[in-house]
């Protein structure tokens, strides 16, 4: 049986998540997610209008949108929420909505079929299991990942008592929220009563999010998670290629995103650029639908991103060009243990699985297909719970590499990998 997991040094260096709660409450009251939240709560009254509902969808994938960017955020050790959500995708406002379809679906399923006494039981499960699922999801992406209930106890087990106590909380926060509406709606006119229900409920759902940010922020070693760096701001100072961003932003406000992307295109290849100048062509190259040079351009700036040891960054594009094409292909196979390994370390584990899934069928005789197969088995064995895909990937690998200096370690892991087996019961 897996041991508690045990705070980490870095874990003690951070304020507890228990003694912060009154900070943690007042999150969403800060301005900038105040104004959010207050700005969607009026956007929902497009529920009024025909077919409104469809309208009202979209507001909940703006909320969740926003509430990602918060955890992210806090996980990532920035305590004040975001003014907007920038770098979360709208594609992960979808996945919140569909996993909370699903948990309401399961839910309304288990009162049908098992009655109020099981369904109960399934309720206090799914309640328990919620925000590891949400936690899953903004670190991986996944949907079904996030839906799998093994994750869900995945996440649990490694966090110990402190998930239980954030369980704990999330249902609180929800239960106050309720007790709030009971008080404060009956006495309120109708439309205004309608946006302070969903001021309130968004208000919930970032400070809830912001609490689970800042639990993988305290346990970041213990789950695999590595925090963005911060970067200092410093006030004044000019990107170096600001007068080239500047006359490609003239040339789109002017109707020529193709001139602007050639324009980036043509001064990356020749001498390279900043941070944002790669990133702003990446834009206008998914403006333009040029599918073909995202990637090749992403090839180019994970390289460059490598030499300068920027590893963490070099995973998030490596995820995007995977967005794009699930094949995508780092331009060095010698470099695909190393971002893979990164990708792990980060919490991107679907990132590490593509690009060892990709790598392995290009380069089957490659000198580090050991070593990445067998990156990609602790991962599918740890974090997935596929223990017959890790073996067969492992037993393959052993056949292949009779010689190879890993083998040993293949094999260990292997024998792991049946000792925890346990068999399934017959359908």
């Amino acid at each position: 049986m897996e041991s508690q997991p045990v705070e980490s040094v870095r874990a003690a260096e951070v304020v507890p998540f228990w003694n912060r709660l009154r900070e943690i409450a007042l999150y969403p009251a800060h301005p900038a997610s105040l104004t959010t939240i207050l700005v969607l709560a009026l956007c929902h009254l497009v529920t009024n209008l025909p077919l409104g509902f469809l309208f009202d969808l979209l507001v909940w994938v703006a909320l969740y949108k926003y509430a990602f960017e918060c955890l992210r955020a806090t996980a990532n050790g920035r305590m004040e929420p975001p003014e907007i959500a920038l770098a979360v995708d709208d594609a992960l406002g979808w996945a919140q909505v569909k996993l909370q379809f699903v948990f309401v679906a399961i839910n309304l399923a288990a009162f049908i079929w098992l009655g109020p006494v099981g369904g109960g039981i399934v309720s206090i499960v799914l309640a328990f299991a919620l925000p590891g699922a949400i936690m899953s999801l903004a670190m991986d992406e996944n949907l079904l990942l996030a839906l799998n209930p093994a994750t869900w106890f995945a996440v649990a087990a490694r966090l110990g008592w402190a998930y239980v106590a954030v369980a704990a909380l999330y249902f609180v926060f929800n239960m106050s929220k309720h007790y709030a509406e009971a008080l404060v709606l009956p006495i309120l006119p109708a439309v205004l009563s309608e946006v302070v229900f969903y001021f309130m409920t968004h208000y919930v759902v970032v400070a809830t999010f912001h609490l689970m940010g800042y639990l993988i922020h305290q346990y970041a070693d213990d789950i695999g998670y590595e925090p963005e760096p911060q970067q200092p701001l410093t006030r004044g100072k000019i990107d170096p290629d600001q007068p080239l961003l500047d006359e490609a932003a003239e040339l789109v406000r002017d109707g020529k995103p193709e001139a602007a992307a050639d324009m980036l295109g043509q001064a990356i290849k020749g001498r390279g650029g900043s941070e944002t100048m790669h990133a702003q062509y990446r834009k206008l190259l998914a403006l333009l639908g040029r599918r073909d040079e995202q990637l090749k351009h992403g090839r180019e700036w994970i390289d460059v991103l490598l030499a300068q040891d920027k590893d963490r960054r070099a995973v998030d594009i490596a995820r995007d060009c995977l967005e794009i094409d699930p094949a995508f292909e780092l331009s060095n196979p010698d470099d695909v243990s190393r971002v893979a390994q990164k990708a792990v370390d980060v919490g991107q584990t679907q990132v590490a699985l593509k690009l060892v899934s990709t790598y392995i069928k290009t380069h089957p005789k490659h000198r580090d297909v050991p070593r990445n197969a067998l990156l990609a088995a602790k991962v599918l064995v740890d974090r997935l719970g596929k223990e017959d895909v890790a073996k067969k990937l492992l037993d393959q690998v052993a056949e292949r590499f009779p010689d190879d200096a890993l083998l040993p370690d293949i094999k260990a892991y292997r024998a792991f990998i049946d000792s925890i087996a346990v068999p399934k019961p017959a359908v």
